[in-house]
C-alpha cells in the first residue's frame, strides 16, 4: 500500500538544524492503516513530533498475477 503524506507540520523546527520533508510517499505494509499509527512512524523515523499531516492512499498500479 502506497500512501502520499502531505502539508506535514514538524513540532519543534527551531531546536532541529536538519531539513524535514513537508511531503512524502511511504510504502506501508499493511492494507489498514490510521493517522495516529502512521504520524507515529513518522515521528519515530525522524526523531520529531508531527503536529498535522494529509494522509491519501494512492492506487497501485503493480497488480498481482
Amino acid at each position: 500500500m502506497e500512501l502520499e503524506i502531505t502539508n506535514i507540520f514538524w513540532e519543534d523546527l527551531q531546536d532541529k538544524k536538519k531539513e524535514l520533508p513537508k511531503e512524502l510517499r511511504l510504502n506501508w505494509k499493511s492494507n489498514k492503516w490510521d493517522y495516529d499509527q502512521v504520524s507515529n512512524w513518522l515521528s519515530e523515523y525522524f526523531k520529531v513530533k508531527v503536529s498535522s499531516l494529509n494522509i491519501k492512499e494512492l492506487n497501485n498500479n503493480s497488480g498481482s498475477t
